[in-house]
């Protein structure tokens, strides 16, 4: 059975696809990563999510239907998580400053 996010894990997703696909910009869901060794019907965490498109997800070129080619043209799950993690954190050091300096202005 597959365990509901917590409000953490959810708000993490929620920026996540936030961020849009990492293919085509266009809006975005998440897809939870399958690390290997993960057995089928087991779920990642929900920290582990990449944001695709309905078309780049579950189309008919999409991560789950041609994994191998779409990993050879577009990255690794793995590489493409990397991608995900270092964009939140680059978009949290910008708002981070931004609070910070409005802060010290007034």
């Amino acid at each position: 059975m597959k365990k509901a996010p917590t409000k953490a894990e959810r708000e993490h997703m929620s920026k996540v696809a936030s961020l849009g696909c990492l293919v085509c910009q266009r809006p975005a869901n998440v897809h939870h990563i399958r690390p290997v060794g993960l057995g089928m019907g087991m779920r990642s965490s929900h920290y582990q999510v990449v944001p695709l498109c309905r078309e780049h997800h579950q189309g008919q070129f999409s991560i789950h239907n041609c994994k191998e080619q779409f990993e050879a043209m577009y990255g690794t799950e793995e590489e493409l998580l990397h991608r995900t993690l270092k964009e939140i954190k680059n978009i949290e050091q910008v708002n981070n400053f931004f609070n910070l300096k409005g802060e010290n202005n007034g």
